[in-house]
């Protein structure tokens, strides 16, 4: 088949979607289909074939879409929030862009947000299925970062409708968690549960061990002999929960000095949180490393992952730390809970809970063969459960049921 990847985000970029799609792409071209995936540029400038030097300018279409969506909500609806018509522009300026890109020169068309499938479904060929991964749950993200404050104002209903149209538009939807589905079937996004199939993430483990075990590529801070390393991987953004992190580890350094804790990533609260560690008298044992093209050699020189998200679907990280061997100490939000059992596979905390984050930590740092045993029994787990094969075989028993839908 000729598979086209679309997602509205920009590619390359540090996040799951872009391992999502580098994983998916190279084990879809191993099995020997053509595959192209179509994004925005890295500097938003554009549209773009990663990998091709295909792309299209994007002002040259954004300022058509820009006058002519202005105009309408001007006349009609006036009283549209500027952000709604910003991500209205948005949607239609991709929605052009794809077309421009031949679509029907495609097989199968596999998006990867909920922007890319409402677009391509206005636009894709009729007999082109497109198929739909659907990475998280925008719209409370947009709560959780201020976009939307109120439930009750017309920006939460319009990502509300986003989320169901998103969600709804494609032959066959995917879900990576029991948890995604289960939201996007409430009552404020009405997506009905059977259009959507779970289907969890997969890695390419051989790939990732090559890089855990390559040298740093970057500095790493000496650590003292008998400190246990922490390490947080994730972009500096609110749902991802870092404040409570920073916390705990205020309260983990009133009782005991044998840790230190790495932060890897970069993001909007980055200097917020830079103050707030400050502000806490922990910058002795906290390190923020900023962006790093090394991660998995990081892991590797830690002990311990610890992720404190306040909302979070499939993280990648995860994955990746049982993969490795390391123990996980992570909240008990979104679908975290399906990929970490409890004192069996990690250890899981209260989200958004910087007390009960503390106490687990000092739990495992002060039960070393306990959370050495845990570690191993979810590196085991992790090797069994995010295998390619098993995600090659059901996303192409999603892309052959999408076909023959269509071609009914």
């Amino acid at each position: 088949m000729r598979i086209l990847i679309a997602t509205y985000w920009y590619l390359p970029h540090v996040g799951g979607v872009n391992t999502y799609v580098n994983v998916l792409r190279k084990e879809l071209m191993a099995a020997g289909h053509q595959v192209d995936v179509l994004a925005h540029h890295p500097d938003m400038q554009k549209y773009y074939i990663v990998h091709s030097g295909r792309y299209l300018t994007k002002a040259k279409i954004k300022q058509v879409v820009y006058d002519n969506v202005l105009k309408y909500f001007e006349t009609s609806q006036p009283y549209v929030d500027d952000w709604i018509r910003w991500r209205e522009i948005e949607r239609y300026s991709f929605e052009l862009a794809a077309i421009s890109f031949n679509l029907k020169q495609y097989d199968l068309i596999h998006t990867q947000d909920i922007i890319s499938t409402r677009a391509l479904s206005r636009v894709k060929p009729p007999n082109v299925p497109l198929v739909a991964t659907i990475h998280g749950l925008l719209a409370t993200e947009h709560m959780f970062s201020g976009d939307v404050t109120s439930k009750q104002s017309l920006p939460w209903k319009y990502v509300c409708k986003e989320e169901y149209y998103g969600a709804t538009s494609a032959t066959k939807t995917m879900v990576p968690t029991s948890w995604l589905k289960r939201k996007l079937s409430e009552p404020d996004y009405g997506v009905p549960p059977k259009l959507l199939h779970t289907v969890p993430y997969g890695m390419d483990i051989q790939q990732f061990l090559r890089k855990y075990n390559a040298p740093p590529s970057s500095y790493v801070p000496m650590v003292e002999s008998g400190k246990t390393v922490l390490i947080c991987p994730a972009r500096l953004v609110p749902v991802k929960g870092h404040r409570y992190l920073l916390e705990a580890i205020y309260r983990l350094k009133q009782k005991r000095n044998d840790f230190v804790c790495w932060l890897i990533g970069n993001g909007p609260l980055y200097s917020e949180m830079v103050s707030l560690a400050s502000s806490l008298g922990i910058t002795d044992v906290v390190h923020f490393f900023g962006d790093r093209d090394d991660v998995p050699q990081l892991l590797r020189q830690s002990d311990i992952l610890v992720l404190p998200s306040v909302q979070d679907n499939h993280p990648f990280s995860i994955m990746e730390a049982q993969v490795a061997g390391k123990l996980v100490v992570a909240s008990n939000a979104g679908g975290i809970p399906e990929m970490v059992s409890h004192k069996k596979t990690g250890f899981i905390f209260a989200s958004s809970n910087s007390d009960d984050l503390a106490s687990k930590l000092n739990y495992v740092l002060s039960h070393p063969t306990l959370a050495k045993q845990v570690a191993v029994q979810g590196h085991r787990w992790g090797l069994h459960r995010w295998s390619l094969s098993t995600l090659l075989k059901n996303t192409m028993g999603i892309y052959l049921s999408a076909l023959e839908k269509v071609r009914k």
